[in-house]
């Protein structure tokens, strides 16, 4: 499993305990969890995804290597 992935599975399990929270405080204490964990994940799948490599220009959006853009 991925650091990304586990980092996903502590979001989850967070929202579960929200969910279950006796108290509002607690709710909320939960939910900035859930975000902290979320934001470790998006930040960890980010890393990643630099360590292999760029993204194929198809999925990113930039010109492919090799194409004459117009100067302006």
């Amino acid at each position: 499993m991925s650091e990304s992935d586990q980092f996903r599975q502590y979001a989850e399990e967070a929202l579960l305990w929200a969910a279950q929270s006796k108290t509002e405080e607690e709710k909320q204490l939960l939910l900035e969890l859930v975000r902290t964990w979320t934001e470790a994940a998006v930040a960890s799948a980010a890393v990643d995804n630099y360590r292999t490599g760029p993204l194929p220009a198809a999925i990113s959006g930039a010109p492919e290597a090799g194409s004459h853009a117009a100067a302006a």
